[in-house]
């Protein structure tokens, strides 16, 4: 009698776990959905090199850093898994996109590919 106590215990506690709540990933805008012009950035202003943008990169500054120095990217996607955002730059000159991967987790730059 008290094994189907106990084991009816168990499954009434073990069902009413606690779920954590899913993680909001907050995605920065894109140029096309801004309906503000954005301020020139030091980048739109010609004023960085590829040295520059590479060292830059390099130090993995946050999500507001990237935008506030490359602007809105073009396009933004999700991984599967929620933990890297990709900002996608097109560069008409070279009919190329540029990509800098941002973590979910720390906000800042984990990886980027800038030709």
């Amino acid at each position: 009698m008290h094994n189907h106590i106990i084991l009816i215990g168990l499954l009434f506690f073990s069902s009413c776990a606690v779920s954590t709540p899913p993680k909001i990933i907050k995605m920065p805008p894109t140029k096309k959905k801004v309906t503000i012009e954005q301020d020139k950035t030091i980048y739109s202003l010609g004023y960085m090199s590829e040295y520059d943008i590479w060292e830059f990169l390099k130090e993995k500054p946050s999500e507001n850093e990237v935008v506030g120095t490359f602007g809105f990217p073009d396009s933004v996607w999700l991984d599967d898994i929620e933990t890297t955002k990709f900002l996608y730059y097109f560069i008409s000159e070279m009919q190329d996109y540029n990509t800098i991967e941002i973590s979910t987790t720390t906000d800042s730059v984990s990886g980027f590919e800038w030709d």
